[in-house]
């Protein structure tokens, strides 16, 4: 089964665009939540050009940013203490209901007890910048 790409790019006007099928415009993003709602509604992967996925985060936040502000206090802290270890037992709950209506085409997810590889890196750098 091949991947179908929303394919983002930052246009010289500043201007970012997803365009995700050849018979229809380009739209206009500028949110995640745009981005999100994109996604899902076609099944779609997000493909990014160059340093535009950085630009767009630099301007709109991190995609992972929703995810990590419903966690509870101690959840986002016992997380940030070990952002590469499995997710402490009495936090696990916690993790899998916040996770279950997010998207997993954007890493947003459980691998068994641990963070699925971009969402501990994304937990790995709240844990460096909270220092």
């Amino acid at each position: 089964m091949s991947e179908r790409f929303l394919e983002i790019t930052r246009h010289p006007d500043g201007r970012f665009l997803a365009s995700f099928d050849d018979k229809e415009p380009a739209v206009e993003v500028t949110s995640w939540d745009q981005i999100r709602r994109l996604r899902g509604r076609c099944h779609l992967v997000d493909h990014w050009s160059g340093d535009d996925q950085q630009a767009f985060i630099a301007l709109h936040g991190h995609p992972f940013d929703d995810w990590w502000d419903q966690l509870t206090p101690a959840c986002a802290e016992a997380l940030a203490a070990d952002p590469h270890g499995q997710v402490p037992a009495q936090h696990h709950d916690e993790v899998k209901r916040t996770l279950r209506h997010q998207s997993k085409q954007a890493g947003l997810a459980l691998e068994g007890s641990s963070l699925s590889a971009p969402l501990r890196a994304f937990v790995a750098d709240k844990a460096v910048k909270k220092t």
